[in-house]
């Protein structure tokens, strides 16, 4: 039986990085991709204001995960928020300074 288990743990822990390297490369390659296509695009502001809600959402629920409505949590929020904050950093949205956005993303750190 310990042995079962183990060998489950092991294909589960395969997966899960499988998981988190196929998430990670596609934050990569959207990073790529995104700030030619939205840099001086008209919908630029708009579609910021709507990763927008997904990061004060994001926020929102990490500190007041009671908050959520029945299954929602924060994690459904975050890639939103980290590609919102990125884009920012990448100077991609007409309306937020990159530095600022730098200081803003920060500030959680003491920075």
């Amino acid at each position: 039986m310990t042995n079962d288990l183990n060998q489950e743990i092991d294909t589960l822990r395969t997966q899960l990085d499988a998981t988190d390297d196929w998430a990670y490369g596609l934050l990569l390659a959207l990073n790529q991709i995104l700030p030619p296509l939205l840099r001086g695009h008209p919908e630029a502001e708009t579609i910021q204001k709507s990763l927008q809600r997904h990061d004060d959402r994001y926020e929102e629920l990490q500190a007041h995960p009671e908050r959520g409505e029945e299954g929602e949590t924060a994690g459904m929020y975050e890639p939103g928020k980290t590609l919102n904050r990125q884009l920012a950093l990448l100077g991609v949205w007409p309306n937020i300074e990159s530095s600022e956005a730098a200081r803003k993303t920060l500030k959680p750190f003491g920075r």
